[in-house]
């Protein structure tokens, strides 16, 4: 093999292993469904797009919540392997449930009678094995004081005989 066969056989290999580019991360929403005592839950929608010519997995997504810039209600990993095709948008959707450090953060905050700012500030894991990579995502919005308590009152158990009509 002459000198120039051997130098496109390395740029070759030097392409073919190079690190793919990270997907781009578009938070799309984000909605509580649950407060508890023990832990809130929170549902996100994150759109992965991948700028590469070959398919990605995501292995996993760790989120940290905080409400009101001073309550971290905790971090949280879940497994969630997807495929995130070449040249394309992949809706992710998330279910983090994350109990709460602080509980008397959560009483602080029901108590307020104000509207809450939070963040979610997580990675997206991508690759196998031998390449992976993590990839930033932050969302912030206000959970309102109505949000607050429908979440609030949607996870208590429902008492029979307490509601007009039940039986």
């Amino acid at each position: 093999m002459n000198c120039r066969h051997l130098v496109a056989a390395s740029a070759f290999v030097l392409v073919a292993c190079a690190r793919p580019d990270p997907p781009k991360l578009t938070p799309l929403s984000v909605k509580i469904t649950a407060i508890t005592p023990l832990s809130i839950d929170v549902d996100l929608k994150i759109e992965a797009e991948n700028p590469n010519s070959s398919a990605l997995s995501a292995r996993s997504v760790t989120a940290t919540i905080t409400l009101d810039d001073r309550y971290v209600v905790g971090t949280v990993t879940v497994p969630h392997a997807i495929k995130l095709p070449a040249h394309k948008k992949t809706i992710l959707d998330v279910p983090v449930s994350s109990r709460w450090k602080d509980l008397s953060g959560l009483a602080t905050l029901a108590a307020a009678g104000k509207d809450i700012p939070y963040k979610v500030d997580g990675t997206v894991e991508l690759g196998g094995d031998t390449l992976h990579l993590d990839v930033p995502f932050h969302v912030a919005g206000t959970l309102t004081r109505e949000q607050l308590l429908q979440a609030t009152l949607s996870s208590l158990p429902k008492i029979p005989g307490l509601l007009p009509g039940a039986r």
